[in-house]
């Protein structure tokens, strides 16, 4: 594979993250205001809450996979002192998972509003509203500021170490992101007893 359609795939999987980042964040936001308009006139709405799928979640982990392309891009930028171009690399790699960490809690719990963050009825709201939006912003306007595979300079060939990481890495991430995700959706439930 020449290097040119390298850039080029990776430049897709790039933007295809960001997209499920945004339809995840958009998402959180559209199921966050509506369980948070029906709590008070809907019976159970704390019970569907709980039951709704956690698509947004499943956005991010699409995101967090894709964006797994570029460690090994990565790597070889940074062994051949490429620094800006590896670092643009690290971040493409690294924007997914902190925005999924960010608004599945780490910085959606940090930020609290008084008795708004403590309730059920605004809880997704909260999380997608406060934490991922503005982490998801950010994260786009990095890459519409910083993602230009247009300059950036061919690496030498990628060693194929390099290929075999991140292949097993992704499956790794993959069957714990479906294990974690039958966990949530207790799928497990059904098989113990």
């Amino acid at each position: 594979m020449n290097q040119s359609s390298i850039i080029a795939w990776e430049d897709r999987l790039t933007r295809l993250a960001l997209a499920s980042l945004v339809i995840g964040t958009v998402y959180g936001v559209y199921a966050g205001a509506i369980v948070t308009m029906y709590y008070d006139i809907t019976p159970n709405m704390g019970a569907l809450e709980d039951n709704l799928p956690p698509i947004n979640a499943i956005f991010y982990f699409l995101a967090i996979i894709v964006s797994f392309v570029h460690l090994p891009l990565a790597l070889v930028d940074i062994r051949h002192q490429s620094w800006r171009q590896g670092l643009i690399r690290v971040g493409a790699f690294i924007g997914p998972l902190v925005i999924f960490l960010g608004a599945e809690g780490l910085v959606a719990h940090s930020l609290c509003w008084g008795e708004i963050s403590y309730t059920d009825q605004f809880h997704l709201l909260h999380h997608s509203l406060f934490a991922g939006v503005p982490l998801t912003l950010l994260y786009g306007l990095a890459l519409r500021w910083l993602w230009r595979p247009a300059d950036f300079k061919p690496a030498p060939a990628i060693p194929r170490a390099a290929w075999i990481l991140i292949s097993g890495a992704t499956i790794f991430v993959v069957v714990a992101l479906i294990t974690v995700m039958a966990v949530m959706m207790g799928g497990l439930s059904m098989i113990i007893p």
